[in-house]
């Protein structure tokens, strides 16, 4: 009785250990079986974690915006008063995506809430942004015949420029694959995610040229 007193605490204790990563495992894979597909384009580094291997930094092409219009000012940003203002580092934004013609996803407007029209959206936090009101210089210069053009404007209510991450700017893989990863045109690289109705994204694989490159286990 002793026995088997002692392997019914031992195979409690063991639960108790695996637990937190199964429960891991079954919530990636309900949002990759679940969650709606989107592509992104991204420009790409390949550093190296001394844990958990080799990894590629995925510099998304959404994680830059240049004036993009924005559907309502945060509280505290008032562009009636001043004609522009810095939302907090960290604050989650919510972009409504658009794909063209080669299915490809691109921001085409950042709300402060989450959008509660039924349309495309990825959940993210802000870097270093500035929002600002309509006419006022976006701090942008375009060129026109090699030289510089003046500054573009804010064309519509508000405009943010600034960077946003969306935790899925790491993608590891097995030795060496990273770095092949890194040695390819960023123009054949894009990401396919997963959104879920929150707007959480998660990495589901990754094609080279139109062909699949890598893919993310699931559990079923």
């Amino acid at each position: 009785m002793k026995g088997f007193g002692f392997g019914v605490a031992f195979a409690g204790l063991l639960a108790i250990q695996v637990m937190p990563s199964v429960n891991l495992a079954w919530q990636q894979t309900q949002r990759l079986n679940e969650g709606l597909s989107v592509r992104l384009a991204v420009e790409t580094r390949d550093p190296r974690d001394l844990m958990r291997g080799e990894y590629s930094v995925l510099s998304y092409e959404i994680g830059r915006l240049q004036g993009i219009g924005v559907g309502a000012a945060p509280p505290g940003c008032d562009l009636d008063a001043r004609e522009s203002c810095r939302p907090d580092s960290g604050r989650v934004v919510y972009l409504r995506l658009s794909p063209d013609a080669d299915g490809v996803h691109h921001a085409e407007e950042v709300f402060f809430e989450p959008p509660t029209e039924d349309v495309p959206f990825i959940k993210g936090h802000l870097g270093s942004a500035t929002l600002v009101r309509h006419g006022v210089s976006l701090g942008i210069r375009t060129r026109t015949g090699g030289q510089p053009s003046e500054p573009a404007t804010c064309q519509l209510s508000a405009c943010l420029t600034g960077v946003v991450s969306y935790g899925i700017e790491r993608w590891y893989g097995t030795q060496g694959v990273p770095a092949k990863l890194d040695r390819t045109a960023r123009k054949d690289v894009l990401v396919e995610a997963r959104l879920a109705s929150d707007g959480t994204a998660v990495i589901d694989g990754i094609t080279v040229a139109g062909k699949a490159f890598a893919k993310t286990a699931r559990l079923w």
